[in-house]
């Protein structure tokens, strides 16, 4: 990533964070279509709250730079407090529950996208020209 000079204080680097993204994050289309796909993609797999209320959710998380260089939405202060409370209730629920017997790992989920599973090597974009391949029973 061609970065020199790496500070050696914790104050030193946030203060170095905060100018690299001042001086390099910027609004752009292509990382707004993106940053919106991936709210969509998000919040459609979380069926428990409105598209919208979601997205607002999830924006509330973000620090405001990020959100403007996203061109994302601005929460209100209440919607940060909101969803700050609602996470420290879960973190609150979470610690009162057993601890788990074996792990759960991501890897092992079934996902629709991957009914038979996967393995992360073979995740990924296809090869430029390689073609997608038809589902099974698709014409």
């Amino acid at each position: 990533m061609s970065i020199r000079d790496i500070p050696e204080t914790y104050e030193e680097l946030e203060r170095f964070n905060v100018e690299f993204e001042r001086s390099r994050f910027g609004y752009t289309e292509a990382g707004h279509r993106v940053a919106t796909a991936m709210l969509r993609m998000f919040v459609g797999r979380a069926r428990v709250a409105p598209q919208g209320l979601g997205t607002r959710a999830i924006c509330a998380l973000l620090d405001e730079p990020l959100l403007a260089a996203l061109g994302l939405p601005s929460p209100t202060p209440a919607e940060r407090r909101l969803v700050e409370g609602a996470l420290r209730l879960r973190a609150g629920a979470v610690r009162l529950l057993p601890p788990r017997r074996r792990p759960r790992l991501r890897t092992e989920m079934r996902r629709q996208t991957y009914p038979k599973g996967h393995r992360i090597e073979e995740l990924g974009p296809l090869p430029s020209g390689a073609r997608v391949p038809a589902p099974p029973g698709a014409r």
